[in-house]
């Protein structure tokens, strides 16, 4: 019995800073990334599987404010993409 977790890239939504007067070394002062994925776990030989789940995750510019970059180089490409054209 071996259980595979598959996670699925739906969709990235992309949301204006918070507060235009907040400075760039701020998570208040970038834009977000909001994730949807579905997460599914399965086992061919489980009736009771797959299980799926949906989750919304939000990426942020900065680990903390004035901290270091989050490092999204385990995301779809499709986020990384975004991520590098609105945090430049």
């Amino acid at each position: 019995m071996a259980i595979t977790k598959t996670i699925e890239f739906r969709k990235a939504n992309v949301f204006p800073k918070k507060d235009s007067s907040a400075a760039s070394t701020t998570n208040d002062g970038n834009p977000i990334i909001v994730v949807a994925e579905k997460i599914t776990l399965d086992d061919t030989e489980d009736d009771d599987l797959p299980v799926v789940h949906s989750q919304v995750r939000t990426i942020y510019r900065y680990v903390a404010d004035g901290g270091a970059a989050t490092d999204i180089s385990s995301e779809d490409a499709l986020v990384q993409t975004i991520a590098g054209a609105i945090w430049s």
